[in-house]
Order: C-alpha cells, then structure tokens, then sequence
C-alpha cells in the first residue's frame, strides 16, 4: 500500500527543477567534517548522490527539505566495489552531534549496512534502505518517510577497498499535502467519469 502510493505521489507530483544530482568526482569530495557536513537541498522527486569511500574517509551530508515534503525512500541504486558492505547513519538536524569513535546506536535516528553482502539485509541495489534504517537495533527509531527539514547522514566504508555507490533520495509532499493530491486525482477521475457518462 505504502508503495502504491509512493507511486501515486511521485505520478501526481513531476520533478522539480532544482533536484540534486551530486558526483563526488565532478563536484568534489563529500566533506568529512561531522559539524560541516555538505548541505544538499533536496526537491520534489529523485535527488541522486554518487560517490566513493574508502577506510579513513568519512562523508557526512546535511539533507535539506523543503517546508511541505518528506522523504518518502533511500534506494541503493548502484554500487561498485570488491567489499560487498558499507555503513550509513542518519541523525535529525543540520550536524552530526557524535564523533565516529564513540557513537553508539542511541545515538542514531537510525543505521543500515549496504551493499550485496548478507550484512546489507535488504539495503541492497534497488530496495528502499529507509525502513531498515529506521528499524536499526537499539536506534532512535522511525517510520517513513521522514518528514521534518533537515537530516544528517554518515557514510563510511571501513575496509580497504573503495566502495562507490549511487543513492537516490524520493522526496515526496508531506503525507497530509500527498491525501489531498490524492483525493483530488480521485475526485478529478469521477468527475471526468460522470461528465463522458452516456445520457438518458
């Protein structure tokens, strides 16, 4: 159901200008500063981010929504590596308020590992990882999609090998503004059904 309407909303609502496509190697590294994160502001439907970690090379990001969306999903979409896991966390706010060394899971809205490995669950190429994120053991918690306006995100690759990755973030209308695009596509279908109804 929830998948049915995503579609709907995403069908019902077209891309705005101004979505975000970040790659790490045309725009530049990802910061590694938990308290500078790199602010990307997100628009109604897919923003993508690319990039590539590596062990020692932390990426904080700082996602911006606009008053009246939410993020409705988080999809792995590609990724390249022989190391089949990496990690992601997200906290509420525009920093990351814990070093990596002492972070613990209480200290997270949520966390996933992704990738292909058995690790990764279901954060794997072309699964939405936001419910796994927020269904992490021992995290904050939460129940997409995640409404509010900013959200920052902790990605790390502890290995030695590169893992590049692609993530698309759907951003949709907050679910009360998503009902009455809804409703009104409803409304808008019975009306055109009554108005090409055959007349006595």
């Amino acid at each position: 159901m929830r998948r049915l309407l995503l579609a709907l909303l995403l069908a019902a609502t077209p891309s705005a200008a101004g979505a975000f496509s970040y790659d790490e190697g045309i725009d530049g590294d990802l910061s590694g500063d938990r308290l500078a994160p790199t602010a990307l502001l997100a628009a109604l439907g897919s923003n993508t981010l690319s990039a590539t970690s590596v062990a020692g090379d932390l990426e904080y990001v700082h996602l911006s929504l606009p008053s009246g969306t939410s993020l409705a999903s988080l999809v792995l979409t590609s990724f390249s590596s022989t190391d089949d896991v990496a990690f992601i966390a997200v906290q509420a706010g525009s920093a990351f308020s814990v070093p990596p060394a002492s972070a613990t899971p209480g200290d997270l809205l949520g966390y996933a590992h992704f990738g292909s490995g058995s690790l990764a669950g279901g954060a794997t190429v072309g699964n939405d990882m936001l419910d796994d994120l927020g269904a992490a053991a021992d995290a904050i918690g939460f129940v997409p999609p995640l409404t509010g306006s900013d959200y920052t995100f902790w990605i790390q690759q502890t290995g030695p090998q590169p893992f590049g990755y692609t993530l698309d973030f759907q951003v949709v209308p907050e679910p009360r503004t998503g009902a009455l695009v809804v409703m009104g596509l409803i409304a808008l279908a019975a009306r055109r059904r009554q108005r090409n109804a055959p007349r006595p």
